[in-house]
């Protein structure tokens, strides 16, 4: 029994010791060429950022690795709401943005590749139905693009063509 003691004091201690990310607000980073640093380091920061309403309330939160953002990102209406998300990769967009009103009803969503706008964007009225719906290509729109009333029905389409309106613009 004497001998399992000090194998176990040793791996409780190792288990209790995961490094916890250190967690920073705006006014202790600095940005240098792109990259992240804690005030006064040499060293890219890699942490959580956090910035609080004056209720306590969390306003955003923020992930980096080694002086870019990485990961998820969450931002708050001051209700407590989560009001956007969106992943980052190496201090790019990259994934699924969402966004969202104080009572948490979906008002947009689309998909972010490097930076840019990609794939499918909708956006939504506050009661719930489809206001917008369009596609991007590298940051721009290409495709057709609707518009709706709030009661569903069609309102305006459109079609892209690199960024650019080409042909009629259909109003209804």
């Amino acid at each position: 029994m004497k001998k399992f003691l000090p194998i176990l004091f040793l791996l409780i201690i190792t288990s209790c010791s995961k490094e916890v990310p250190l967690e920073v607000f705006p006014e202790q980073l600095v940005k240098r060429n792109g990259i992240f640093y804690l005030v006064n380091s040499t060293k890219p920061f890699t942490g959580i950022e956090v910035e609080y309403y004056e209720n306590r309330e969390l306003r955003w939160k923020t992930n980096y690795k080694d002086g870019k953002e990485e990961g998820l990102y969450e931002e708050y209406h001051s209700n407590g709401q989560l009001s956007r998300k969106v992943i980052y990769k190496d201090g790019l967009e990259d994934g699924l943005m969402e966004g969202y009103t104080e009572d948490g009803q979906l008002l947009f969503k689309i998909n972010y590749k490097d930076g840019l706008e990609e794939g499918i964007y909708e956006g939504y009225h506050s009661n719930g139905q489809l206001l917008t719906k369009g596609i991007y290509k590298d940051g721009y729109p290409v495709g057709l693009y609707e518009e709706y009333y709030d009661n569903g029905q069609l309102k305006i389409k459109v079609n892209y063509k690199d960024g650019n309106e080409e042909g009629l613009i259909e109003s209804y």
